[in-house]
């Protein structure tokens, strides 16, 4: 999660930050970031080798993936739903999210209007 943020404050997606300040934001980002590294290094110390097989390991990565893109495309349509009221039509691809949250660009594009 730490890495879409720091993708987002240098892409300027406004739509999935979690703090609009950019250096909030980049602490936030080193916070989520720096706790997994150091798992991600002591592993092997703490751990012995081997203990999860490349197939279990492949597919905790997706969920971790999965579940990392979901809590930042929730997170950021909530803390942003009320401070980005986008009055264009969305961008395409990407794009729609330098000034709407997910969920307003998922709905923008949707045929039907409330």
């Amino acid at each position: 999660m730490g890495f879409i943020q720091v993708a987002a404050a240098q892409s300027r997606l406004k739509g999935l930050l979690l703090s609009q300040k950019l250096v909030v934001n980049r602490i936030i980002a080193g916070g989520l970031i720096a706790p997994g590294a150091i798992i991600f290094f002591t592993w092997n110390h703490y751990n012995p080798v081997g203990i999860i097989e490349g197939s279990q390991q492949a597919g905790l990565f997706s969920l971790a993936t999965l579940a990392a893109i979901g809590v930042t495309a929730i997170l950021g349509s909530v803390l942003n739903h009320f401070r980005l009221k986008p009055s264009t039509p969305p961008a395409a691809c990407i794009e729609a999210l330098k000034d709407r949250t997910f969920f307003q660009a998922i709905l923008g594009r949707l045929p039907w209007k409330r």
